[in-house]
């Protein structure tokens, strides 16, 4: 942490005799960072007077981690200020080498990867027997026959992608195959064949997308995303009980206690004891066309959860009959053993900003999205829609 600071006093500029009143501000600043004032090798001042009724000062200050090798290291240059009134500062700090991944793993839709994976949890749910689930211990072992399915399916035909500032969503296997035809041969009918693939490629993409938004799921206001410019939101350091997380351990600790802070605490739940009972009613088995109602009304662009089942791969599993009414089989047992398993439970958690904030440095500023195994919303969508 560098720069001019405005702060005149005698810690660090011996030929001024007072202190300042923000002086304990800044050292908390910067010891809550973990830093310290790092002392110049050529102590001087950092600011010339531009006037007789001035003194020359030193209010530009360098703060450095004292188990850096820069600590203690940097030098003024008062000869490069040139018309400046303000001495360059020179500071060279290690840097730890980090490697960052940029990389994910994913199956492009229509791939013959994606083809495969399909055709792979097909076979693997077809081959799962569920017509003799007897007990919550028997249906926990089918889920995670299923969740293992999913697995292994996923590993088997997913591949390793590298984010670039290039990565575009509408890019396809054919867009690749152009670009490299002409980085090898530099043929300028190899490069009008690129911008011609890339500009159809793209047409299809967008006219795909209007027509599923104006036909499938009808949110038209998913069309205001190309309609203006998205200004990302400024995000400063989360404050956590008045500090700083500036590590992933405090913001997971910040972010855990915000959004966890009911939970482990006692509830009174005698107020149920005053619902008048309802009565009993015959529930009967779930059909496989209650399955295919439920399922036509979903995106099919949605996030999945922790299998990588999207509601498009669940919507191309289904149309086997087999394997759809094995689906029904575990719905029906959860229903009638009055057990969920695990494998529905389970879910990723993505934290995004909420929107049109005037500052983002709280964890109430952002929104935690559960992102559930599919196959288990699916299960809950149908049971909505029978209620």
């Amino acid at each position: 942490m560098a720069g001019d600071f405005n702060i005149r006093d005698n810690d660090w500029d011996p030929n001024y005799p007072h202190h300042s009143a923000h002086t304990e501000d800044l050292l908390t600043l910067a010891e809550s960072l973990g830093l310290d004032l790092s002392p110049p090798v050529n102590p001087g001042p950092t600011r010339f007077a531009d006037n007789l009724c001035d003194t020359n000062s030193v209010i530009d200050l360098a703060f450095i981690n004292p188990s850096n090798s820069g600590f203690g290291q940097h030098s003024l240059h008062p000869e490069w200020r040139r018309p400046s009134d303000h001495v360059p500062l020179i500071i060279e700090v290690g840097i730890n080498k980090t490697n960052i991944d940029n990389s994910f793993w994913s199956i492009s839709k229509d791939s013959d990867e994606e083809k495969d994976f399909i055709k792979a949890i097909t076979d693997g749910i077809l081959a799962l027997d569920t017509s003799n689930i007897t007990s919550k211990e028997n249906l926990e072992v089918v889920a995670q026959r299923l969740a293992d399915i999913f697995n292994e399916a996923w590993h088997s035909q997913a591949k390793k992608k590298c984010i670039t500032k290039h990565s575009k969503e509408w890019w396809n296997h054919a867009c690749t195959e152009s670009l490299n035809r002409y980085r090898n041969t530099g043929d300028i009918e190899h490069w009008h064949e690129f911008k011609s693939n890339t500009r159809s490629t793209k047409k299809e993409f967008f006219n795909n997308k209007i027509y599923e938004i104006a036909s499938s799921n009808k949110r038209l206001w998913d069309l205001m995303n190309w309609v203006k410019k998205k200004n990302l939101p400024t995000v400063e350091s989360i404050l956590y009980e008045g500090q700083p997380c500036n590590t992933l351990l405090d913001l997971w600790h910040a972010l855990h206690s915000s959004y966890n802070s009911a939970k482990n605490r006692p509830i009174n739940a005698s107020f149920l004891n005053e619902i008048p009972q309802a009565d009993q009613i015959h529930w009967p088995p779930f059909s496989k066309q209650e399955f295919r109602d439920a399922i036509a009304k979903c995106s099919s662009s949605s996030t999945p959860g922790p299998d990588h089942i999207t509601w498009r791969h669940l919507k191309s599993l289904i149309i086997n009959e087999r394997c759809l009414q094995k689906i029904v089989n575990i719905a029906n047992v959860c229903i009638e053993l009055e057990f969920w398993p695990s494998h529905f439970k389970s879910s990723n958690t993505v934290v995004i900003p909420k929107p049109n904030k005037i500052n983002y440095d709280s964890p109430k500023s952002f929104r935690p999205i559960v992102l559930l195994n599919t196959t288990g919303k699916l299960i809950e969508k149908v049971i909505s829609n029978r209620l």
